[in-house]
């Protein structure tokens, strides 16, 4: 069996392009026991590409990349999450010390200086290689090894950002998101990458609660909340030698919805304004949702939010710049059955449900309404703290 460095996915391009759409389970079944075809290395490459078609656009087009290990498509950034990083990377000299399928080495690439990009694993490393000469990127050195000992050999003085991602799967491949259980351990090595750079930029799991990361993390001066296709895909804490007040910036990558910015500090001393429903009802984005703004997001004009644990706004006037989705309310119905579905005459309708006593499968069960849009059902608590149903029509 040939090893991954002799392994050219050119060979096998017509192999690769008739099971493009095959499961990789089944063709691991079909094709058991045939020497002839280096079926391992074609698998990941089926596997690789699948998952490339949606994450890494750019990549898939690509048919000689490599893909080196399925792990690692769990845990790199998607393409529109990467390139948002890479602004921050213009100009400069930038370490990423977890280089893994190397999706953020290849966007920093494209705006910064020079990019090292390092990686302990030696069959990663070679695809690497390999990927950066088939995208053409010519300001990219690769290094085999790991954060810790490169950090302790000392990076160039130089370096201006060094980029982190640690793993986020312990020994026993369970997944982990607290910042003690991951690997390399950012919290042991925190003091040393501040000390070879002015700016640390470290990507984690969704699933952190943003205070305790700011707790263990004080060094940082600004955190991006990154939200992809409706959901909150990573958090990125940007650490500082310098001091300046923290900011919080909400981002939905590839949409046109607005984005939000906060300053904790501030928001702690806001007060907090509820109302009933009024004309407009607005969903915040998942970033924000993530970052939970919700006093600063109340200091809109003529926003309110409907209860303290019930996270939608609404107002008299539509507002454009709302960070999410804005309804149109049509009507605000008790939560009995034969009043909601009167009040949609046997039209669809998406269920959403915000701080409500029942949970979205009782409800369903019971009123068994089809799902279709554009009218929106919202089961939420309201001021007085009582149940409603808001029907609503997406703008």
């Amino acid at each position: 069996m040939r090893n991954a460095r002799s392994f050219d996915p050119g060979e096998w391009t017509a192999w690769l392009r008739e099971h493009a759409d095959d499961d990789p389970s089944a063709l691991a079944l079909k094709y058991a026991g045939k020497k002839e075809v280096p079926l391992p290395y074609l698998l990941r490459q089926v596997k690789g590409r699948q998952v490339a078609r949606h994450k890494l656009p750019s990549w898939y087009r690509e048919e000689a990349l490599l893909y080196p290990d399925t792990l690692i498509l769990e845990q790199c950034s998607s393409e529109a999450t990467a390139l948002l990083k890479a602004g921050l990377a213009s100009g400069k000299k930038v370490a990423d010390l977890s280089g893994g399928l190397g999706v953020d080495t290849w966007a920093f690439a494209q705006k910064a200086r020079e990019v090292l990009y390092c990686e302990p694993d030696a069959e990663r490393c070679k695809a690497a290689l390999h990927n950066f000469e088939v995208l053409g990127l010519k300001n990219v050195t690769v290094s085999c090894t790991d954060a810790e000992t490169i950090l302790q050999q000392g990076l160039p003085g130089d370096t201006d950002l060094i980029y982190l991602d640690p793993s986020r799967r312990n020994a026993g491949g369970k997944k982990v998101y607290r910042l003690e259980d991951l690997q390399p351990e950012v919290l042991r090595l925190k003091a040393s990458l501040l000390q070879q750079a002015e700016e640390v930029l470290i990507k984690l799991s969704p699933m952190l609660d943003i205070r305790e990361g700011l707790r263990q993390l004080p060094e940082t001066r600004r955190v991006d909340v990154v939200a992809w296709k409706g959901e909150c895909r990573e958090l990125l804490f940007q650490l500082s030698k310098k001091t300046q007040q923290l900011h919080i910036s909400c981002i939905e990558a590839e949409s046109e919805s607005t984005g939000f910015e906060f300053s904790p500090e501030e928001e702690a001393q806001l007060p907090l304004k509820i109302a009933e429903p009024s004309t407009w009802l607005y969903e915040a984005h998942a970033a924000v949702r993530k970052a939970g703004p919700w006093k600063s997001l109340c200091k809109k004009p003529g926003v309110s939010m409907l209860h303290p644990n019930t996270h939608l706004f609404t107002s008299h006037e539509l507002l454009s710049d709302f960070p999410g989705r804005a309804f149109r309310i049509e009507k605000v119905l008790p939560f009995k059955k034969e009043k909601i579905l009167d009040a949609l005459q046997g039209h669809p309708a998406q269920l959403v449900f915000y701080n409500f006593p029942a949970t979205a499968k009782k409800v369903q069960q019971e009123l068994k309404i089809p799902s279709g849009e554009p009218r929106y059902l919202f089961f939420v608590t309201l001021e007085d703290g009582g149940p409603a149903v808001l029907l609503a029509v997406r703008r």
